[in-house]
């Protein structure tokens, strides 16, 4: 979690992504599956997913499929960076507190411009990752 920390401190966060399926449904309808969330850290992907309740991450070089869909769904990826960090702006992470004990949020201190503010990405949740500020 070092690496992904320290590129996360000093480089630029791009984009937050999460995982799903978009259903053959008309309209089709985006289906998020919150067990894995993508960092994109300047031209790096840092995926972070719960093993066991302990937050843990591998860096990539592509995001691929890791989960089944119906042969008429689709997967597919949707960005959560402005969700996360409640701005479309370029954002300075200051800090970041982590233990790799079994249900420990992560907390992320940053700026938005003037403003400090903190997110908070949870393991707690059955279905994956819950955040919030």
């Amino acid at each position: 979690m070092k690496q992904l920390f320290k590129s996360m401190r000093q480089g630029t966060i791009s984009d937050v992504l999460v995982s799903g399926y978009i259903d053959a449904e008309t309209p089709p309808v985006f289906h998020p599956m919150y067990e894995r969330i993508y960092f994109i850290v300047n031209d790096d992907i840092f995926e972070l997913y719960i093993d066991d309740g302990v937050v843990r991450h591998n860096q990539l070089k592509n995001i691929n499929q890791w989960f089944d869909v119906d042969d008429d769904d689709k997967f597919s990826l949707m960005s959560i960076y402005s969700q996360l960090f409640k701005t479309e702006q370029e954002i300075q992470i200051t800090q970041i507190d982590y233990k790799a004990v079994s249900f420990s949020a992560i907390k992320i201190n940053y700026k938005d411009g003037g403003n400090e503010r903190q997110l908070f990405l949870d393991p707690n949740n059955f279905f994956g990752f819950t955040y919030y500020s």
